[in-house]
């Protein structure tokens, strides 16, 4: 119990220090942010907590087949912004539009025999 609540103490400072970072610098949060830190993380704590290197490679595996869906929302809240969107009217849009891409490779992925 002391791990998990010492994993979401972990995950949300970092979220608070990219956070701030981001009001000095978005070169440097938006790199923080896009390098896998979070998943490298996650990959050795399961680890870590499992012992079984299949099951973390496998979590590995599946989240480079994610990455693609994720780039949706990058492209289509500046574009909804440039084109006159309200910001949360983007964001929400570019959301939406991001969780329907990440269903429709899912879908896709199993049809193909991937297993997720």
């Amino acid at each position: 119990m002391l791990m998990i609540v010492l994993k979401g103490l972990v995950t949300a400072a970092f979220i608070v220090f990219v956070s701030e970072v981001a009001k000095r610098s978005t070169l440097l949060a938006a790199l923080l942010v896009a390098m896998p830190l979070a998943t490298m993380m996650t990959v050795a704590l399961t680890y870590f907590d499992t012992r079984d290197a299949e099951l973390s490679t496998r979590f590995a595996t599946t989240t480079f087949y994610l990455i693609g869906p994720g780039v949706v929302f990058f492209i289509l809240l500046p574009l909804l912004q440039r084109l006159g969107a309200p910001f949360l009217a983007a964001l929400a849009g570019s959301t939406i539009a991001t969780i329907l891409a990440y269903l429709g490779v899912i879908l896709v992925l199993r049809r193909l025999g991937v297993e997720l």
